[in-house]
This record gives C-alpha cells, structure tokens and sequence, in this order.
C-alpha cells in the first residue's frame, strides 16, 4: 500500500499547483504630456491585473483589458469617444489615442504589487 499512498500524495500536489492563483494586482503611476497646443501634463494611476484582465482607472471604472508580459491595452468610451490606452510594459511608455491621432504619450512606473 506505499505505493497507493504516494500516488495519491503526488495527484493531491498536481491539483494544488493547478489552482489558480490569487489576484496579482499591480498600481502604476503615469505621466503623461498633451500633443495638443498647450502641452499640459497628465498625471494619474493604473491598477491592472493580468490574470483577471482588467484596468482600473478609479472612480468605480473596471475595464476588460488585455494584459500580457510586454504589452497594456484597454479602452474607454467617453461620450461616443473611445480613447485606446497603449502601454509598453518593459518601457512604461504609453499613448492615449482616438483613432489614428495620439492626444497623450508619456511614461509609467510601478508604485505597488498587492
């Protein structure tokens, strides 16, 4: 019966590890510049969590997002307007653009992992 007993010692494990893991959060803080005339700063942050893959912008705005190691995307629909956030993980460099046209570019940072 050691056999029997390992074997089910090894099944429990692999049904462990097989869970998924819990909610990996992270907080970035941006800031970003205007292409428009004025040139004025934005800054604001992001939290994102890449296994449920969601962008929280704050204010109670929980977006469907795609996130994965090099790359951030999501989108808000402002008004009929939808403004396409862009964010290059390894860099933190991002855009918000309206279409074609970019309206801020700038850079992130990581502040926390929850």
């Amino acid at each position: 019966m050691p056999r029997l007993g390992a074997f089910i010692f090894l099944a429990s494990a692999s049904v462990a590890l097989a869970q998924p893991l819990r909610s990996a959060e992270v907080l970035l803080s941006c800031v970003w510049q205007s292409h428009g005339t004025g040139h004025e700063k934005r800054a604001f942050e992001i939290i994102i969590d890449q296994q449920a893959q969601r962008a929280d912008l704050g204010g109670n705005e929980l977006l469907p997002a795609m996130i994965s190691d090099t790359q951030i995307s999501f989108s808000v629909n402002r008004s009929g307007s939808i403004f396409q956030y862009s964010i290059d993980r390894p860099s933190g460099f991002g855009t918000i653009r309206i279409k074609d046209q970019v309206l801020y570019s700038g850079t992130c940072k990581i502040v926390a992992s929850h």
